[in-house]
Formats: C-alpha cells, sequence, structure tokens
C-alpha cells in the first residue's frame, strides 16, 4: 500500500476545517446550553434552587464552552498552538459532561429516574463506542482517549448518576 504525501497547504487546510467544524459544534453545545438555562429559568425557576448538582453544572457549561471556543479560535492563528489546544480539549470534556448530566438530572425532574440514568448510560456507551472507534483508526490517539473517556466517566457517573440516584 502506498503512502500518501500530505502537503503544507493539505494539512493547514485540514486543521482549519477540523478547527472550524469544532467550532461549529462548540457554538452549538453552548447555544443549547444557554436555551436550556433560559427555559428553565423561565418556566420553572425553583428547578435551579431543587438541585445544586443540575444548576452548578448548567451554568458552568456555559463558560467552559466559551472557554474551549475562544481557545480553538487561538489554537486555529497560532503556530505553536499546543497549548490552545490542551485548553480547549479540556473546556470541551468538561462542558459537554456538565451538559450531558444537566439534561440528565432534569429528565429526573420530569420522569421516572430509569429514564434520566439510560440516558446518562446510553450516552456514556455511545461516547466509549466513538473513542473505540477513532482509536481503531489512530491507535497512537490511545493514552490521550483513554484520559478523555476517564474524565466523561467520571463527570457522568460522580455529578449524574449519582446525583439522580440521591446518592448525595
Amino acid at each position: 500500500m502506498e503512502k500518501k504525501i500530505i502537503s503544507q497547504h493539505d494539512l493547514a487546510e485540514k486543521k482549519k476545517f477540523k478547527a472550524d467544524t469544532r467550532n461549529l459544534i462548540d457554538v452549538t453545545l453552548l447555544g443549547i446550553c444557554i436555551t436550556l438555562f433560559g427555559l428553565v429559568a423561565t418556566i420553572k425557576p425553583d428547578l435551579i434552587s431543587q438541585n445544586p448538582f443540575f444548576s452548578l453544572q448548567l451554568v458552568l457549561a456555559i463558560p467552559f464552552f466559551v472557554c474551549g471556543l475562544l481557545s480553538r479560535i487561538k489554537e486555529a492563528s497560532y503556530t505553536d498552538s499546543h497549548r490552545w489546544g490542551k485548553l480547549g480539549f479540556v473546556s470541551f470534556t468538561l462542558a459537554y459532561g456538565f451538559l450531558i448530566n444537566s439534561i440528565g438530572l432534569l429528565l429526573s425532574f420530569v420522569a421516572a429516574v430509569y429514564i434520566s440514568i439510560i440516558f446518562l448510560v446510553v450516552n456514556t456507551l455511545l461516547t466509549l463506542i466513538r473513542a473505540g472507534i477513532v482509536v481503531s483508526y489512530n491507535p497512537q490517539s490511545l493514552k490521550s482517549r483513554i484520559i478523555r473517556e476517564a474524565v466523561h466517566v467520571a463527570l457522568i457517573v460522580f455529578l449524574g448518576i449519582l446525583p439522580v440516584l440521591n446518592f448525595y
């Protein structure tokens, strides 16, 4: 099998496309957070004070998504962008976990607890499946994927599933 040589221009285009796509995802998820917060605050504001796990994660997801978005913009504009990439990676991972937990906790307020647990578990399983596929294409990403998915699973378990089960 012949290896394909990628030009600097093609690498730059690929990096820009990846950054633009990540920014679009961050903006979309940020919009979901702000909309969800606005709806809850307008329709049922007592939910915000009902569960500190819900309100804190929903509110914190917003600045973490903004930080991730701004970091990815900086990442695309710096030659040595490794630190911006790491900050964007950490910010997105935390923000996404907080958003998923917020939705799971919200589900537990308005539906049966098992619906919320199913949502959180299925989301986590699908995240792990996607990570496995990424690693199958790029075995060098194994270490970073293990760290990222361990953080995601820990967030979901400790700040999502356990609060839904009223463990603390």
